[in-house]
C-alpha cells in the first residue's frame, strides 16, 4: 500500500499538529482526547523523553523530515512528526537563536498526495512510528482496531501492511477489546495494564473468559486503584505466571476470593504446600534421572569412568541420597 509524496521544505507557521495522530489513541480511552493545538502540545511535552528530543533539536535542528498532508488552507496538516513540531514551534516561542547551517521557522517535509486515502495515511504513519518512543503495543493494538473495525480492513492485510504475522495481529486485536472492556468496568484507563491482557498465558485468558465472576475477579485484582493490586505485574515474581498456577488449585484460588489482603505470592504458598513437585520441582526429574543412569550403554560408562569429577559427583549424590532416606525413616516412627 504505497503512497505518493514529494519532498520540500515547510514554514513551520503553516504546520498544524494532528488530533487523529495514533499516539494519541491511549487518551480517548479517558475522554480527555485532545481537541485544540494548545491541548496536543500539552500531551506531547509530557513526554518523557520529550526534553531529551527537544535539547537535540535545539542544538542540530530537525534530522529527518517529518510527513504532512495539504490543506485546502494552505496549511499542512502533520501526520508524523508531531513531536519534532513542537519542538520548533516552542524554540520559536522562546525566541532562540539556532547555530549555524540550522532552521527552527522551516522544516524538512515530505508532503503526502492529496489523494491518498486515510486508512492509507495511517498505515503510513504506523509503519514509521512503530518502535518510536511512546509507540508501544497499546498503540499498535489500538491501530489495529481502528483499520479493522472503522475502516473495515481484513487482518490478513493488516498483516501484511504492518510487516507482523497474522497470529500477532488476531492476538493485539484481542488484547485491545479485552483491555477496553476492563477499562469500561472499572474506569481504570491506565494503558500499563494492557499488559495484563497482552502478555497474559493463555490458559489466564481463557480462565478470565470462562465466566462472568473470573472475570470480574480478574479486573479486580489487576487494579491498583483501591489498593495494591493482587497481581502485581505481567511477568516479574507474583505475576501472571503464577497466577498461571493458582487457577489450577482451588484451595489458592478460593485464598485469594476470600482474604482481601491475600495475593497471587500468598496464594502460590497453598499451590506449593498442594502439591510437592511445584514446592521442589527437581523431584519430577528422579524417576527419568533413575532410568537414565539404568540405561547407560558400556561405551558410555567407560567415558564416565574416565571422567574422575563425574565419579566424584555420583558418590556425593549416592551420600546425600543415603542419608535423606535415613531421615526420612526418622518421619515414619
Amino acid at each position: 500500500m504505497a503512497v505518493d509524496y514529494e519532498s520540500g521544505s515547510i514554514p513551520v507557521e503553516k504546520l498544524k499538529l494532528d488530533i487523529d495522530n495514533p499516539r494519541l489513541l491511549h487518551e480517548v480511552l479517558t475522554g480527555n482526547a485532545p481537541t485544540t493545538q494548545s491541548e496536543i502540545e500539552e500531551s506531547i511535552t509530557g513526554d518523557p523523553q520529550f526534553r531529551g528530543l527537544m535539547r537535540s533539536i535545539k542544538k542540530t535542528g530537525v534530522q529527518n523530515g517529518i510527513w504532512v498532508s495539504p490543506q485546502t488552507d494552505g496549511s499542512y496538516l502533520v501526520r508524523e512528526g508531531n513531536r519534532r513540531t513542537t519542538c520548533l514551534r516552542m524554540l520559536l516561542r522562546e525566541g532562540a537563536t539556532p547555530p549555524g547551517g540550522v532552521s527552527y521557522d522551516r522544516v524538512k517535509a515530505n508532503i503526502i498526495d492529496k489523494d491518498a486515502s486515510d486508512m492509507e495515511i495511517k498505515v503510513l504513519c504506523a509503519r514509521l512510528q512503530t518502535g518510536q518512543a511512546v509507540w508501544g503495543p497499546f498503540n499498535e493494538a489500538a491501530l489495529i482496531s481502528d483499520l479493522h473495525t472503522t475502516h473495515n480492513m481484513a487482518l490478513e492485510d493488516i498483516s501484511i501492511e504492518l510487516q507482523a504475522s497474522i497470529t500477532q495481529v488476531k492476538k493485539k486485536l484481542k488484547s485491545y477489546k479485552m483491555f477496553v472492556k476492563y477499562s469500561t468496568d472499572t474506569g481504570d484507563t491506565n494503558t500499563r495494564r494492557f499488559a495484563y491482557f497482552n502478555e497474559a498465558p493463555k490458559k489466564v485468558l481463557e480462565w478470565v473468559e470462562d465466566s462472568p465472576r473470573n472475570m470480574k475477579d480478574y479486573h479486580k485484582w489487576i487494579n491498583p486503584t483501591n489498593g495494591a493490586a493482587k497481581i502485581r505485574s505481567a511477568a516479574t515474581k507474583g505475576g501472571l505466571r503464577d497466577f498461571a498456577k493458582v487457577i489450577d488449585d482451588g484451595d489458592a484460588l478460593g485464598l485469594m476470593r476470600e482474604d482481601s489482603l491475600a495475593n497471587v505470592e500468598d496464594a502460590m504458598e497453598v499451590v506449593k504446600q498442594n502439591d510437592i513437585k511445584k514446592d521442589m520441582p527437581f523431584l519430577a526429574r528422579l524417576l527419568p534421572f533413575q532410568a537414565q543412569l539404568n540405561g547407560l550403554s558400556d561405551e558410555q560408562k567407560a567415558r564416565i569412568a574416565s571422567e574422575p569429577r563425574v565419579r566424584v559427583h555420583l558418590k556425593s549424590l549416592k551420600t546425600a541420597c543415603e542419608n535423606l532416606l535415613t531421615e526420612l525413616e526418622s518421619f515414619d516412627e
